[in-house]
């Protein structure tokens, strides 16, 4: 990283200032998982490499990109100098990645061995998976009638101007999208035997996951929607029926960011970006009029660092007071209805618009839906200080994840393998905030973890003896048979 940041910083003379040197002792500190990574010592999705990787873009790549290409949030005031508040970002998180490679290196507590995990109920998780996606599939058609059939579905859905038809409907939404998933993993169970001697078959299964997943989720413009379980899926694919080579990961990953930047001009010109395909107008064209290209993609989806900087910034240069937790409470009041609670606590989006642009922003009509990541969020709400403990709660986080997903490697049992994918995506928590979490929660590790958790909680059912059969008789000081 050292050696990076020098050459660099001799390339472009912008980059000889200060904010380089915490830049990049987060760079080293993140980066030592991604070199474990890199050199084979982990295993290609294990939680804490991955954030390794992630957090290299995160809390080095990124910063430097905002001053090397002048990029930076548009609509707002920035500070006098942006490397300034880049700086001092980058000592915090310094600070944080500090504290967070001291949790992840703390000793694990012994655990006693004594206990026995819960006993899978394979032939319950395939009865209780069936029914749950043939609901979930009256849902989407439940979801279609209401829309005004297939046609009037794909208006709503591919129309910005439509989509608030969808308004009011989160809870059908949730339950109507969840059965690509539901019947994804009922046949990687059913047929992983099968599916790994045929690769061929295998890549089909998962392209029709991403197929449909697109369809009843992903053309409304949200990408997390097409994206995660497409991850999901892979990391299922990789802990239940064959490891995933890093080839085929580097050739998805690519897959995945041309169609992260495709999908990104469809989130803003809408059914326009078919113009492309017919030639009738270049991506170039599109990408000047939605502002959508590939600096957007790196630095406004994939990072956090200058709206970090400026959150941090403003709260260090004005009489802007933190909120306290509130914008967590108005983050999860989502999940209550409006009859029951119709005032809703300040959230992000109000609490943001007004640190942003100025006292009572929000009221006046502004609103500011941006994204401020884990530390951005704490900041928001308990100053420089929340930001450095964020890091230590990432850390929990991680060695949870950690464990977890080495269980699931390691055992032969079914649940751990099935859960461990959903929730091996929390290791991008750093780039959400609290209501985007939640949502991920709810929405893609819910329906299947509930169809887990009540195979693992129904007993399976003894098979009568035939007749003329004889239970066997445990001998003293031998062990009975099928224990």
């Amino acid at each position: 990283m050292t050696t990076t940041s020098t050459t660099l910083a001799l390339v472009d003379p912008r980059l000889r200032h200060w904010f380089l040197i915490p830049v990049t002792v987060c760079g080293v500190l993140i980066g030592i998982d991604a070199v474990d990574w890199t050199l084979r010592r982990r295993d290609i999705f294990d939680p804490q490499a991955v954030l390794g990787l992630l957090g290299v873009h995160l809390f080095y790549l990124a910063p430097i990109l905002n001053v090397m290409l002048d990029y930076w949030p548009r609509f707002v005031v920035g500070p006098a100098d942006w490397r300034e508040a880049l700086g001092m970002m980058g000592l915090l998180n310094a600070v944080g990645l500090c504290l967070y490679r001291l949790v992840l290196a703390a000793p694990d507590r012994a655990r006693s061995s004594t206990g026995r995990s819960r006993q899978f109920n394979l032939d319950a998780f395939y009865k209780i998976g069936l029914f749950a996606a043939a609901v979930s599939v009256l849902a989407f058609c439940a979801e279609l009638v209401t829309l005004g059939g297939v046609s009037g579905y794909l208006s709503t859905v591919t129309e910005g101007s439509e989509r608030s038809q969808l308004s009011g409907l989160g809870w059908l939404l949730i339950i109507a999208e969840a059965f690509p998933m539901l019947i994804f993993a009922l046949v990687v169970v059913r047929w992983r035997h099968e599916l790994a001697r045929n690769r061929l078959a295998l890549v089909l299964v998962l392209v029709g996951l991403a197929a449909t997943q697109f369809f009843v989720g992903g053309l409304r413009g949200s990408r997390s929607n097409a994206i995660w379980p497409i991850l999901i899926g892979l990391t299922l694919i990789h802990l239940l029926v064959l490891r995933v080579s890093r080839k085929s990961l580097f050739i998805f990953v690519a897959f995945l960011a041309v169609f992260m930047y495709v999908y990104g001009l469809y989130k803003s010109v809408g059914l326009e970006v078919l113009d492309a395909a017919r030639g009738t107008r270049s991506v170039e064209e599109l990408s000047t009029e939605s502002g959508r290209n590939v600096p957007t993609l790196l630095l406004g989806d994939l990072s956090r660092a200058d709206i970090q900087a400026l959150v941090l910034d403003r709260q260090r240069t004005t009489d802007a007071e933190p909120a306290y937790g509130i914008t967590y409470l108005g983050d999860v009041s989502f999940l209550v209805p409006r009859a029951i609670l119709p005032e809703r606590p300040r959230d992000k989006v109000a609490v943001g618009t007004d640190l942003i642009f100025g006292p009572r922003a929000f009221e006046s009509g502004i609103k500011s839906s941006r994204v401020y990541g884990l530390a951005g969020e704490a900041i928001m709400n308990f100053g420089p200080l929340g930001g450095v403990a964020s890091f230590a709660f990432l850390g929990m986080v991680v060695r949870l994840l950690r464990r977890y997903y080495a269980r699931a490697r390691q055992e032969a049992a079914l649940a751990p393998k099935l859960l461990a994918p959903m929730l091996w995506a929390c290791t991008f928590l750093p780039t959400a905030d609290l209501d985007n979490n939640v949502w991920f929660l709810i929405k893609f590790v819910l329906p299947l973890a509930a169809v887990v958790w009540l195979a693992q909680w129904l007993r399976p059912t003894a098979p009568l003896p035939t007749p003329g059969s004889r239970r066997p008789v445990a001998v003293p000081g031998l062990p009975g048979r099928g224990t």
